[in-house]
């Protein structure tokens, strides 16, 4: 990266960066779990992901006092339960796992279930105002938790899947990405970081490969894209397991990819307003050092990017997500004219004259199953949908 780009990046560091959370305020499941235990254990972890991180071990680590006396009892409560000791391969604070899978730690969180019902009324309202002139597209994926769970665990933690095909079942006129199954194929590979509860950029890449295809716009091979590696990279899981040493001392490395079409990216307000301190700066893509890896995307979450590409096919995307979603951003370059990136925490206009006004073709609703079964959701009804 060259002078001038960092020192842009510092810049839109230091006034934008906001957390990389991707649940934050999403734990609370809006319906009944599938298993009381799994509902249980995960009240602490739900907790965990409210306070926004900026990006850096130190800052992303604070857990409140709230926080921590919930986790205590979670971890009080689970590791009685499990009969293993808290920290080796049990049930860890603020409702984490930290277990050991093939010689490396995992931080895992536990998931209390929902039937995204909410979610899915939102999405059907937020339909039924933009008209049939829109597509509007809903991809729900689940975190590490639905697929690398150890066994005997299952009571403490409820089916992603059973939430995600509750929510696709609920839809209206709203076309259905199957993400959890675009990801399973893929179970073998690098798709989920093991030191924070966010994704890594492949599982990303494959999660957009299959909304690609339901929107039926061109896509390209990841050997297009240049691969960029961020080592040593510590995310919320240390965190959110009160600072485990296991975590801490066996980190990731965090891996992205840079597409080849060119673009321009444009930093907006949450209201759509030029953002002053970044008005310069024209990449989604801002340096950051290992324990602020996730945050590489754009900074982080409070604002509104639009990107502007080479390509010229009529078609205008608008990513509504969590943090989740970010990641996915990269990969929708070669396949859309132009792309809104809006997160439904953090959105001051009324969404529905947004796409209007701004010719948008095609609305993807992107985030993970935290977000959509929990408080996460309610923004689309609070920040989307309502009218000031």
């Amino acid at each position: 990266m060259n002078k001038k780009t960092r020192i842009l990046a510092a810049v839109l560091c230091a006034s934008l960066l906001t957390a990389a959370t991707g649940c934050n305020n999403s734990g609370a499941s809006s319906g009944t779990s599938a298993q009381s235990s799994a509902q249980d254990s995960s009240t602490a972890s739900q907790s965990s992901q409210v306070s926004e991180s900026t990006g850096s071990t130190e800052s992303s680590s604070e857990v409140s006092s709230e926080d921590s006396s919930q986790a205590e009892t979670s971890s009080e409560q689970s590791s009685s339960a499990n009969n293993k000791p808290v920290g080796v391969d049990g049930v860890q604070t603020n409702g984490q796992l930290v277990v050991d899978i093939d010689g490396h730690t995992w931080g895992i969180s536990l998931y209390g279930g929902g039937d995204g019902a909410n979610y899915a009324q939102y999405l059907n309202e937020f339909k039924e105002k933009v008209g049939s002139g829109v597509n509007v597209f809903n991809m729900v994926v689940p975190t590490a938790g639905a697929y690398y769970m150890p066994a005997g665990y299952e009571d403490y933690n409820a089916s992603h899947r059973d939430s995600i095909n509750s929510i696709a079942n609920k839809l209206v006129n709203v076309i259905n990405v199957d993400g959890y199954a675009a990801l399973e194929a893929h179970t073998d590979e690098y798709i989920y970081t093991r030191t924070d509860h966010h994704w890594q950029p492949l599982g990303a890449y494959y999660a957009a490969m299959a909304f690609c295809e339901a929107a039926q716009v061109p896509v390209k091979e990841l050997s297009t894209y240049t691969e960029e590696t961020i080592p040593d990279f510590v995310g919320t899981m240390y965190a959110f397991t009160d600072y485990n040493e296991r975590i801490k001392n066996d980190p990731d490395t965090f891996t992205y990819y840079i597409p080849s079409t060119e673009y321009t990216a444009t930093y907006y307000t949450t209201d759509f307003q030029i953002d002053e301190d970044a008005k310069y700066y024209t990449s989604i893509f801002v340096e950051q050092s290992g324990s602020g890896a996730y945050s590489t995307f754009m900074g982080g979450d409070k604002k509104i990017v639009k990107i502007e590409t080479e390509n010229k096919n009529g078609r205008k995307l608008c990513v509504f997500k969590d943090s989740y979603g970010n990641a996915e951003i990269p990969f929708y370059i070669d396949s859309f004219e132009e792309i809104y990136v809006c997160d439904v925490r953090y959105f001051d206009l009324y969404a529905p004259d947004f796409i209007q006004e701004n010719g948008i073709t095609d609305v993807l609703f992107t985030m993970c199953t935290f977000s959509a079964v929990g408080e996460n959701a309610e923004g689309i009804k609070n920040n989307l949908l309502s009218q000031s």
